[in-house]
């Protein structure tokens, strides 16, 4: 770019031309604050939360996924195009900036005769060619193909149209200009196009230079305007929103300090905190949540965008009402807090804790829940377990089993956290006494609380009774303290993740290990040998718990790799494996609501047609077998501790 080519632009001399530019590139500021501004506040307003630790770990995070667009490319032909778009923005962000330039400054003369600049014109002329290729698909898909899961808008159709704008007046831009100055280095695009632009006067390439220009400042501005008025706004929150994304797993859940906190719970959007607000301003309503929610697959009315834009549109409203009058309580209760949505969303928005922060508020400030509830919380409070068996009944499982109790004075290298499912429930009982017949057999150490042990308060926190957690989880806590008990053996991945992730916040530090996990290493160590009879035709169920929210895939398929079972992998499994139904305390309420999930889960296990369906947590077996029985099937549903176990 030098001197000539600005003094091209005819229609603003050019000593009007900086005075004009100024004036709009202020207002458009002015506007675009005006708009902006609120949704700062609010955030510097909001509650505070804890997301500044591990900086390089977040840096790692927002490369890999904020700009390496990892999770897009999930979709291969939507993941390419929303790729081309991002990478194409920020590389011509140096190309927006020199065009205001030369707008502020039209007689400075850019250096042009140097390897650089050549590389620099080449490198942007082939960026507006593949992001114009990336925004045609893209409309394409809007007008033509119309995925389901897209939401089609005029606001949509706008931004796409500016961007279109910006890159055809780029082109524009530079091909009169080399049309009208054949000397002129242009990259290969404008080169392509200056032959057929040389038939124009030399008077109707200067226009066309002038209009590209404006067109190219004026849709820069227009794009400035509209952003934080519409769910572009993205665009500026999603790397931070990346960055500041939750890195350890589990739900992110917090204690509630029922002392000094007046209200509990959230009952408006201005209740969040400034992380969860930043979650709301960022949604891109681009439907992959809904795709991934098993509430929404079965007709139930939760549908995770619409959740996250009815709590947005809410905390952009001065005089917004409770959510209570926007806000169903069935779209909260239908919830099984899987994270399906928050695996497929592109950006990192958290949706569990918000769910649960929607059920404390109604819980504990508002008194308002499902009737089952009424009896699982007081089971709870007075028995340790939701379904009201007597305390002093824990460990009858184990009479006849010689299962040592655990002796702080002579302790054994693992407990053994049986959880209420392993302790109670006829089919529970089962799975535990496969794993403790495993255990012994491979000389394990270990022993159990007995009828000591409690509930880890998992289905209290989930269905917002964090005081009842809150007891619940100070009880255990200061048994494991008291008997000083360091490592945890569990079949249920819900014990799991709340010994392990949320423990630590009452002082418990444990090492908590699945028995998957443990079996795993059993083998490698030859501890466990292996079963003479093969077991064909297997698929695999991933608990929500075990796989997502605490990262354990591999431990279980080597299990059973090892059992002499023949894996068969079906479509949504690992990270976009569907929830059976059980989970977010959905085990203690009835679905009368659209399919069951558990027979959605099923039908998607069964198109493999196996012979057995393992699983690796108790709460799915009783869900999947139900359904299995409902549906008049003959396949077995099987814990991975019943397969490896030897037949007696």
């Amino acid at each position: 770019m030098n001197s000539h080519l600005n003094r091209a632009l005819e229609w603003t001399p050019q000593n009007v031309q900086p005075s004009i530019l100024g004036f709009f590139s202020f207002l458009a500021l002015v506007i675009f604050s005006a708009a902006a501004w609120p949704k700062l506040k609010i955030l510097i307003d909001a509650k505070a939360a804890e997301r500044t630790n591990q900086i390089f770990k977040r840096l790692g995070v927002t490369l890999r996924i904020a700009f390496g667009q990892a999770k897009l490319f999930q979709e291969k032909e939507a993941g390419w195009m929303h790729a081309l778009i991002f990478w194409g923005f920020l590389i011509l962000l140096f190309r927006a900036a020199e065009f205001f330039f030369i707008g502020f400054f039209p007689t400075f003369a850019f250096p042009v005769n140097n390897l650089v600049y050549s590389a620099y014109i080449y490198t942007k002329d082939i960026t507006v060619f593949l992001v114009t290729i990336a925004i045609l698909f893209a409309l394409y898909r809007r007008l033509v193909i119309k995925p389901e899961r897209l939401t089609l808008s005029g606001e949509g159709l706008l931004i796409l149209a500016l961007i279109l704008a910006i890159m055809i007046s780029d082109i524009m831009f530079d091909s009169s200009y080399s049309a009208l100055n054949l000397e002129y280095q242009s990259g290969p695009i404008s080169w392509i196009l200056t032959p057929t632009l040389k038939i124009f006067a030399d008077h109707i390439l200067s226009h066309l230079h002038s209009l590209a220009y404006w067109t190219h400042i004026s849709s820069i501005l227009i794009f400035l305007i509209l952003l934080p008025r519409s769910k572009h706004f993205h665009i500026l929150t999603s790397i931070p929103n990346v960055f500041f994304s939750k890195l350890d797993p589990g739900n992110n859940l917090k204690r509630i300090d029922f002392e000094t906190e007046e209200t509990f719970g959230v009952t408006n959007s201005n209740d969040f905190n400034w992380k969860q607000m930043l979650d709301l301003h960022t949604c891109t309503q681009c439907g992959r949540c809904d795709r991934a929610c098993p509430a929404w697959a079965t007709e139930k009315p939760l549908s995770p965008q619409k959740l996250t834009v009815d709590l947005r549109d809410n905390l952009n409203n001065e005089n917004s009402p409770p959510l209570r009058e926007i806000v169903e309580d069935e779209v909260i209760w239908s919830c099984t807090t899987c994270g399906a949505c928050e695996n497929a969303c592109p950006i990192m928005i958290e949706y569990v804790d918000k769910i649960i922060e929607l059920r404390r508020g109604l819980v504990l400030t508002e008194d308002r829940y499902p009737n089952e509830f009424t009896e699982a919380f007081k089971s709870l409070e007075t028995q340790s377990n939701p379904w009201g068996f007597p305390k002093s009944s824990r460990s009858d499982w184990a009479k006849e089993l010689d299962v040592p109790i655990w002796d702080k004075e002579q302790p054994t290298e693992y407990l053994y956290f049986v959880g209420c499912n392993g302790s109670f429930d006829a089919r529970g009982k089962k799975i535990t006494k496969a794993v403790v017949q495993t255990l012994k057999e491979a000389e394990v150490e270990f022993s159990i609380l007995g009828n000591i042990e409690g509930c880890t308060g998992d289905p209290a926190r989930r269905s917002g009774n964090e005081y009842l957690f809150e007891m619940l989880a100070s009880e255990n806590a200061q048994t494991f303290k008291e008997n000083n008990i360091r490592k945890v053996i569990t079949h249920c991945p819900h014990c799991l993740n709340s010994l392990k992730n949320e423990y630590p916040e009452f002082g418990t530090h444990l090492e908590v290990i699945h028995h998957s996990e443990l079996l795993q290493k059993l083998i490698k160590d030859g501890k466990i040998s292996p079963k003479q009879d093969e077991q064909n035709n297997i698929v695999f169920h991933d608990s929500c718990y075990l796989g997502r929210h605490n990262e354990v895939y591999e431990a279980p398929r080597e299990v059973l790799n090892h059992a002499g079972g023949q894996i068969k992998e079906i479509e949504h499994s690992r990270e976009t494996g569907t929830c059976c139904g059980a989970g977010g305390a959905r085990f203690l309420l009835e679905e009368n609501i659209g399919t069951r999930m558990s027979h959605h889960r099923l039908d998607e296990l069964m198109v493999n047609e196996p012979d057995t369906i393992a699983v690796s947590c108790p709460f799915c077996v009783l869900m999947l077998e139900d359904a299995a029985k409902a549906k008049n099937l003959k396949v077995q549903v099987k814990d991975i501790g019943e397969m490896i176990q030897k037949k007696t």
